[in-house]
């Protein structure tokens, strides 16, 4: 009878914690057994400012994970995303991360960066050869990392992310960040007609007034043209995104923002800008976890399936025989 293998990863975003446990299948392939999710307390801008509420964070969605699957796992393949610059390198050490994730009795098999966990999930094999700028638009934050001839040659993270929008909305439109997130997904950052306008309820909830569309389309604009000149400027002071032939590709829960595409299209100068969500070419997993969203979730899953399938096959295959005969 075959050895049954069940691979753990916890994705710590800055909105969100996603959990997973997964069965290696006979293919290699992860079959997702558990799945949990919980808001993220305890980070702001991407750094942990209290650990007891990342803690239960934590918890909470490992074992709503650990229930859907009726498994459990000693140890987990971590992500979370870096905070300045990182160059060809997987792996962080954040000891308040790790203290977090003890507290909850596991172990940590490795830390990867969110980013490159996305990558993991999103981008393809031609993609890395010919050279890709990779954006991951996060609540607070936004991973940038550049691959080229197959390989990650740069890394890098923003201070700012989506939620940033969602704020800005919320301060000028004077109203609530639960209706700011509402216009934001509603209008995205097409032009709109002069003569539209929005209705928009007050805070505490007030009367609701009109506002012209033109206004909050305005706020979301400035706030991404922020994003992507900051962007623009931490690539270009070590690569030429000319150079990069497989063009830019965005992922993230900011990346469905209606009309991101043509804006970084036209304001970073490159046709080749595309959506990136998760790869899912035999089928394994349901379409709501395949989107941008949820990319560094399932890269993380699919990074740390592909680590213990080795270490598998180094124990228990032919070179695991062979090397404990010749000891």
């Amino acid at each position: 009878m075959s050895r049954r293998q069940v691979v753990g990863v916890l994705d710590v975003g800055t909105t969100k914690i996603v959990a997973l446990l997964a069965e290696i299948g006979p293919n290699g392939q992860p079959i997702i057994k558990g799945f949990g999710e919980c808001p993220t307390l305890g980070i702001r801008k991407g750094v942990v400012v209290d650990k007891t509420a990342l803690s239960k964070s934590m918890a909470r969605a490992m074992t709503l994970a650990k229930t859907m699957a009726g498994e459990t796992v000693k140890a987990v393949y971590v992500s979370f995303p870096s905070y300045g610059s990182l160059t060809s390198e997987l792996e962080l050490t954040d000891e308040d991360l790790i203290q977090c994730v003890m507290l909850n009795d596991l172990d940590i098999k490795q830390v990867v960066v969110s980013t490159v966990a996305a990558a993991e999930a999103v981008l393809t094999e031609t993609d890395r050869r010919l050279g890709t700028f990779f954006m991951d638009l996060g609540g607070t934050t936004t991973g940038l990392a550049v691959f080229d001839q197959g390989n990650l040659i740069y890394a890098d993270s923003l201070p700012i992310g989506s939620e940033h929008i969602t704020s800005d909305l919320a301060v000028c439109l004077r109203t609530t960040l639960g209706e700011a997130k509402r216009v934001k997904q509603e209008l995205g950052l097409e032009n709109p007609s002069p003569e539209l306008d929005l209705e928009i309820t007050g805070i505490g909830g007030q009367e609701t007034r009109k506002v012209p569309v033109s206004t909050a389309v305005a706020v979301m604009q400035s706030r991404v043209q922020e994003i992507l000149e900051m962007a623009l400027q931490r690539v270009e002071h070590c690569y030429r995104l000319e150079s990069l032939s497989g063009g830019v590709v965005l992922t993230g829960g900011g990346a469905l923002l209606k009309g991101i595409i043509n804006r970084v299209r036209s304001q970073l100068g490159l046709p080749q800008v595309k959506l990136g969500s998760v790869n899912n070419g035999g089928k394994l997993l349901p379409a709501e976890w395949t989107g941008p969203g949820y990319a560094s979730s399932m890269g993380l899953l699919i990074y740390g399936t592909k680590r213990d399938s080795r270490r598998s096959e180094n124990l228990f295959g032919w070179r695991g025989v062979l090397a404990r005969r010749l000891k």
